[in-house]
């Protein structure tokens, strides 16, 4: 231990006599080694800067390029058709404004490469710009390139089926199946029991989410029992900007209801007052707007009804007698919304005025394929005995829906007609 002491001893002052001879060193030698290595010291530290500046900048342009990316991906989901624009459009508030600068931002649907390349559900966003550094361009070229890239795609997990508003409820019960397996159920209520199941009901779904809570009794299951989460925040009403065309003052026909029978009548665009009713036979509609100006809409007694590009509208010139819809006794109902225009994606339109307690009924053994949305956002909306639609692209927004007596109801449009919710967009690349 001694020696060991010793031997540190001697070092330490070893070292401390180095330091007294440089110290009073007059020969000039050292200074002359500190001026020549200075420059360096201080060039090697610039560099550092400026390289840490690039990888700065590098971090910044991917964080935007990924914003953008993921809001093309939205705009895809909201059904714009130019996604380019929101995408640019974020780049832009977030500081990168393509063609100043030197800045480029590229958007492409669908991207031209990686693995998502020709995926037009997927957005793909480029962002560069030329960065000079003084310290580099002593050597080499100091103009740099920096680049990010990030491709998103839309989500496909928005809800199909939505309980508008705080005071309805979404039920099921006595064996209803609902099969939303490549969608999701949105519940707004605020009740303890805003969704309510019983009776064997089965409800099978990517998501359920319910501002309230929910209740189960009765052999009623959801599949998976993950996707139910309550105490959510409400989801906005996806065709609240959608604004309810002009109804003409006079009737196309009608008083009394409109009978439509027998083989192969076609009927054309309207307004039919005091109701239409399609019954023993089969029928086409025009593509068009339909008013129904009071009474009801009814299909039944085993009719074949088709239509494609249709709205059919649900109202009243005066403040009562709203008009509703009625599907039943073996009915079956093929329609499909427009594709543009002021009430693009929507096949049944209710009156945001009539009361709650109108009722809209799909009963009695029908086969309903609706490819649109079926739009009763004040109203009740209900399936009932045995009931059922074709795998169509359909969309449920109403105040209160019911599924009971066996219905049926499926869903295999993954997004909707206009995403109902948020999505979950996801950044692949």
């Amino acid at each position: 231990m001694s020696r060991l002491w010793e031997r540190m001893r001697r070092r330490f002052f070893g070292i401390a006599a180095l330091g007294r001879r440089f110290r009073y060193d007059r020969g000039g030698g050292v200074a002359l080694m500190i001026g020549l290595a200075l420059p360096v010291i201080i060039g090697m530290i610039a560099l550092g800067t400026e390289i840490s500046f690039l990888l700065y900048k590098k971090f910044q342009m991917q964080s935007v390029a990924d914003s953008a990316a993921l809001g093309g991906a939205a705009a895809l989901q909201s059904g714009h058709p130019a996604p380019g624009i929101e995408a640019r459009g974020i780049s832009s508030f977030l500081g990168f404004v393509d063609g100043a600068a030197g800045v480029t931002v590229t958007v492409n649907n669908p991207p031209a490469t990686g693995s998502a390349a020709n995926n037009a559900s997927a957005v793909e966003v480029i962002i560069s710009q030329p960065q000079t550094l003084s310290m580099v361009s002593l050597f080499v070229s100091g103009l740099f390139t920096v680049g990010a890239r990030a491709v998103a795609t839309r989500g496909t997990t928005s809800s199909c089926v939505l309980q508008l508003g705080s005071g309805g409820q979404f039920s099921m019960n006595n064996g209803a199946v609902a099969n939303l397996t490549a969608c999701g159920l949105a519940v707004d209520s605020t009740s303890a029991a805003g969704l309510s199941l019983t009776g064997g009901a089965q409800l099978n779904a990517l998501s359920v989410s319910v501002v309230g809570g929910a209740s189960l009794s009765n052999g009623a299951a959801i599949n998976p029992s993950s996707a139910l989460k309550t105490s959510q925040a409400n989801v906005a009403d996806p065709y609240a900007g959608v604004t309810m065309p002009a109804m003409n003052s006079s009737c196309t026909t009608g008083s009394p209801t409109t009978q439509v029978q027998g083989s192969n009548a076609t009927i054309s665009p309207g307004v039919y007052c005091n109701g239409i009713s399609f019954n023993y036979g089969s029928a086409t509609m025009n593509p068009g707007v339909y008013f129904i100006d009071k009474g009801v809409f009814n299909v039944a007694g085993g009719e074949t009804l088709t239509a494609t590009n249709v709205t059919i509208i649900l109202t009243s010139k005066t403040t009562s007698g709203y008009a509703t819809l009625s599907v039943s006794n073996g009915a079956t109902v093929n329609l499909s919304a427009p594709t543009s225009g002021a009430t693009a994606g929507i096949v049944f339109f209710g009156d945001r005025n009539a009361p709650s307690s109108n009722t809209n009924i799909v009963a009695g053994g029908t086969a309903l394929t609706v490819n649109g949305a079926v739009y009763f956002p004040s109203q009740k909306l209900q399936f009932e005995n045995g009931s059922s639609n074709a795998s169509a692209c359909t969309q449920l927004v109403a105040s209160t829906i019911t599924l009971t007596g066996g219905s049926k109801f499926q869903n295999n449009c993954p997004t909707g007609v206009v995403g109902i919710g948020a999505a979950n967009n996801a950044l692949v690349e």
